[in-house]
């Protein structure tokens, strides 16, 4: 008998960047900074989450320093930032350990 609907893939494809260039100064010149395309999502996800936790510490160190009213806008940044940091943790625990539901 042949069958009419093929069988799905065997596994899902892995997600990957796209190239993405950034931190362009306009000046006429190719950009010097890009995300390069290929890198699979978790390790991507990796690079960010050591971006976000560079950031998170510097913006601390600012809290510190800083009085009001630029104070308020620190720590906003940081509230901000806790929450970036956070997301990346849970996808990176999603995709190191997916949910198996019971069916």
């Amino acid at each position: 008998m042949i069958k009419i609907v093929p069988d799905p893939p065997s596994s899902t494809p892995r997600r990957c960047t796209l190239h993405t260039r950034f931190s362009t100064c306009n000046s006429g010149h190719k950009p010097l900074f890009a995300i390069c395309d290929g890198v699979d999502i978790e390790d991507a996800l990796m690079h960010l989450s050591m971006s976000l936790k560079a950031a998170f510490e510097t913006n601390a160190q600012l809290c510190e320093m800083i009085e009001k009213p630029l104070g308020g806008l620190a720590w906003s940044t940081w509230h901000s930032l806790e929450i970036c940091e956070a997301l990346v943790e849970s996808l990176l625990g999603k995709v190191e350990r997916p949910v198996v539901v019971a069916g």
